[in-house]
């Protein structure tokens, strides 16, 4: 019959050495890794930079309540309306504002208003500065509309 006292013997001893390689393998591999100092880009490289062009607005949100603010300012009737602030709503974003200031001007092309707003969205509260134009044809075209 054979011994098995043998095995548990050797067993212990097995461990400890996987144990004592793992752990230099991985003290070896902490060593050798990546620097801060080379993981930052090379600041040499770069000649020049651009700035980026001014995209034109195309969130449909924000391009929806510029038509409901277009709306508003373009049917105001000058003669009643007595200079009060001008609230706005737009239920297809739920954003609403109020046009505080409206000034109208006779430019070469035809009437324009010149308007200042708010815009409450749920990112926010911003003030915008716009002016739109009415046509040959009768009909308003939003000429801008940028925040201030």
């Amino acid at each position: 019959m054979l011994k098995t006292s043998f095995v548990p013997s050797i067993a212990p001893k097995c461990y400890r050495w996987v144990a004592l390689c793992s752990l230099i393998f991985v003290t070896g591999c902490a060593m050798g890794g990546v620097s801060i100092e080379s993981a930052v880009p090379d600041a040499s490289s770069i000649t020049g930079s651009v700035t980026p062009s001014q995209q034109p607005d195309t969130d449909n949100e924000t391009l929806s309540d510029r038509n409901a603010i277009r709306n508003v300012v373009s049917g105001l009737d000058f003669n009643t309306w007595g200079m009060k602030p001008v609230p706005w709503a737009n239920p297809d974003t739920g954003s609403q504002g109020v046009i505080n200031q409206v000034s109208e001007v006779q430019k070469t092309d035809g009437l324009c208003r010149e308007f200042e707003t708010s815009r409450q969205a749920f990112n926010g509260v911003s003030l915008y500065r716009g002016e739109t134009c009415m046509r040959k044809t009768g009909d308003w075209v939003l000429k801008s509309f940028a925040p201030l």
